[in-house]
């Protein structure tokens, strides 16, 4: 069965849910599978898309405000389909040369922006393959996902499925599955924190704090570290930047007052998430969930406009985690919660409790009954 995963690297977790669910299908039915990933805008090759990835992080960064105007101004199904069929002379023939060139018998969707596109191209080619969108936000969630016809929304929240509900998904065909994370998250919690710093040549006695931007490493990170190290922490301070090659070379060259490691792109995030005692970081969903499964305590503070929004509320109010919007505001967190850590162990609880490690087994089965349906 050939399954055609449509991604972007806009952002780091499109990508990563996209090899988690695949390397699943892979895991379950060997070679009665062929997955194909594929970043649709690079694939359509026509100006401007294959540009959009690399654009992605800087529009956030210095256009934030204009962004989250934009994405609520078009929040609506009418907006997403005016929009589509604007666009459709210019990207139609691009989307539909791309289909033929890939071939499959599943289409999933890991991006809004290519799912409207995706189904009207099928439609106007008047052939039948099943759709599925792999929703990855976990609450504030733009009305493009919801593209009508999907033979398959897949949401991770309950908060998800509802607002599928109210975009015109029918119940049926709506699923709560949580985020697609690798299992190799779940496979960490058998070792204990100490442990773990162990693995990594770090203290196992002395905490760790982990401080990110998500997988590009995005936000204002440089100076939540600056704010955190002037407290001088009894803690370990680990930057992880990811893809970020630009603050890797910032980071490295700061003067602080207490130590600071500096890792790029790592491939054992597991790891890292299962060694540390608090994590700092964007409002991004696919690290929440990953902290979620490691049972790791989450203080947020940067979140995309629009988008990222939701991610905030439902850490605070699930009582997983802390908001701190400033970055003095991130350091008296990770002062109070290593201070107190009954506190700390409260909201590893919580973390716990929304946690869902079978998320990627339930959408990869799920995905394989749609390819069966149609045999």
């Amino acid at each position: 069965m050939r399954f055609l995963f449509l991604f972007s690297d806009t952002g780091g977790g499109h990508r990563a849910a996209a090899q988690a669910v695949s390397s699943e299908l892979q895991r379950l039915y060997g070679n009665a599978v062929q997955v194909e990933l594929l970043d649709f805008f690079k694939a359509l090759g026509r100006w401007p898309f294959p540009h959009f990835p690399g654009w992605y992080p800087t529009m956030v960064k210095y256009h934030g405000i204009p962004w989250g105007i934009g994405y609520h101004l078009t929040d609506r199904q009418h907006s997403v389909k005016t929009l589509s069929r604007l666009a459709w002379p210019y990207a139609g023939p691009a989307i539909r040369r791309m289909l033929a060139r890939h071939p499959a018998d599943v289409i999933v969707s890991f991006h809004a922006v290519v799912n409207y596109s995706l189904q009207m191209a099928l439609q106007r080619r008047g052939r039948r393959i099943p759709l599925a969108t792999v929703v990855l936000d976990l609450v504030s969630i733009h009305a493009a996902w919801f593209a009508p016809d999907y033979d398959l929304y897949v949401v991770p929240t309950d908060e998800a499925r509802t607002r599928a509900l109210a975009c015109g998904a029918a119940s049926e065909r709506t699923l709560v599955a949580g985020m697609p994370t690798r299992h190799c998250f779940s496979a960490a919690t058998q070792l204990s924190p100490s442990e773990a710093r162990a693995c990594l040549g770090l203290s196992p006695r002395q905490p760790l704090i982990l401080l990110m931007g998500g997988g590009e490493g995005m936000g204002p990170l440089e100076p939540v570290i600056r704010a955190i190290a002037a407290r001088r922490p009894p803690a370990q301070l680990v930057a992880i930047t990811g893809n970020n090659r630009a603050l890797y070379r910032r980071l490295t060259r700061l003067d602080l007052p207490a130590p600071l490691r500096v890792e790029g792109f790592v491939p054992d995030m597991e790891i890292w998430m299962r060694a540390a005692d608090l994590l700092v970081t964007k409002a991004g969903p696919n690290t929440l969930a990953e902290a979620f499964i490691t049972g790791l305590p989450v203080i947020l503070y940067d979140a995309i406009p629009g988008q990222e929004e939701g991610n905030v509320s439902y850490l605070v109010e699930h009582g997983a985690g802390l908001w701190a919007p400033h970055p003095r505001q991130v350091a008296t967190a990770v002062t109070v919660l290593l201070a107190d850590t009954p506190r700390r162990q409260t909201l590893a609880a919580h973390a716990r409790r929304l946690a869902r490690p079978q998320a990627t087994e339930t959408i990869a089965r799920r995905l394989w009954q749609l390819g069966a349906r149609r045999d």
